[in-house]
């Protein structure tokens, strides 16, 4: 993955999660912070879906339960 989807990445769930950059890193989990709900993680899917032009299957929405998690799935689908 080139740096500009990595940092595209990570300014969306930081917009979404309401968090600063430097808090975020690839152990970031759902059960890492209170603001991490169903509702946020729906929005980071959705958000994530539009910006990169994508439909991520439902196994990998539920997978998505960190931020390094989140990148290598994001990965995968720019991949194919």
């Amino acid at each position: 993955m080139t740096n500009e989807p990595e940092y595209m990445i990570k300014k969306i769930f930081c917009n979404v999660m309401g968090v600063e950059e430097s808090y975020v890193n690839d152990d970031t989990a759902y059960n890492s912070f209170d603001k991490w709900d169903s509702l946020k993680h729906l929005q980071l899917v959705s958000e994530y879906e539009d910006q990169f032009d994508l439909e991520f299957q439902m196994d990998d929405i539920i997978a998505m339960e960190n931020f390094g998690l989140i990148k290598e799935t994001i990965a995968k689908y720019l991949a194919e």
